[in-house]
């Protein structure tokens, strides 16, 4: 499985992207996971292969998302090759455990994944090596 990283600078940036897992991160942590696979990240609802999707975090939290980066967080869109998108809640819980945030609480029960990390890989993964 692999994940490429993709680095956002602004709410715009990441609004577009469905079939994803996304990292919050502070001071190179993980701050919060979460994914957007019945979702667009952003936006309002939409049409997306005949199904009326919403945003993930629809335009009322771009304020929010746009100040967090602007003050030092840093905001990840994790794009999941054909074989990763089948598995996008495990994955999820996998990252969860792998690499803990201040704000998942889930309980989990992990599966051990190999994942391949390409594009701007968030510190909290580099780091952790």
């Amino acid at each position: 499985m692999k994940i490429i990283w993709k680095l956002c600078l602004t709410y715009e940036d990441a609004r577009n992207y469905t079939g994803i897992i996304y990292l919050h991160e502070w001071n190179d942590k993980p701050f919060y996971w979460g994914k957007a696979d019945k979702s667009y990240f952003g936006g309002h609802k939409r049409i997306c292969n005949e199904n009326k999707i919403s945003g993930r975090y629809n335009v009322g939290y771009r304020h929010w998302i746009e100040g967090c980066l602007k003050h030092g967080a840093k905001l990840y869109i994790g794009i999941l090759d054909e074989e990763a998108l089948k598995s996008i809640s495990m994955i999820e819980n996998y990252m969860i455990d792998k690499y803990p945030s201040e704000m998942n609480k889930k309980k989990l029960q992990p599966v051990q994944l190999a994942i391949v990390h390409a594009g701007d890989v968030p510190a909290s993964i580099i780091l952790d090596k």
